[in-house]
């Protein structure tokens, strides 16, 4: 995860994930401190945003059937906000359906 050029993280529920270097310094946190900042989605997503990105893992991680890639607004711990564009991969882990984002800030 670490050598990747994207930000990256796997996200299970609110309680387990992970995420690399680039991603927490994307939204202006820490490793540490990204972990330790759920729910996920109110937290790092602007709340007209929100509902998108929550279909796009129903719908596809959700149900296992395909990744998707979409763009979204993110919010950094000091509350500005930046364009962004992900690609959600479903994947199984111990026979939980969880979510492989890899995640770039678009230019701009």
């Amino acid at each position: 995860m670490d050598n990747s050029p994207d930000g990256m993280y796997l996200w299970l529920d609110e309680t387990h994930s992970i995420c690399n270097e680039r991603l927490a310094k994307m939204f202006s946190y820490t490793v540490r401190e990204w972990r330790n900042k759920p729910p996920l989605l109110h937290q790092f997503v602007v709340p007209e945003d929100q509902e998108m990105f929550a279909r796009h893992y129903q719908v596809s991680i959700g149900h296992l059937a395909y990744p998707v890639t979409f763009r979204f607004r993110g919010v950094r711990k000091d509350g500005t906000t930046f364009a962004a564009e992900t690609d959600m991969v479903p994947i199984t882990i111990h026979g939980h359906a969880v979510a492989y984002h890899f995640v770039r800030q678009i230019p701009g």
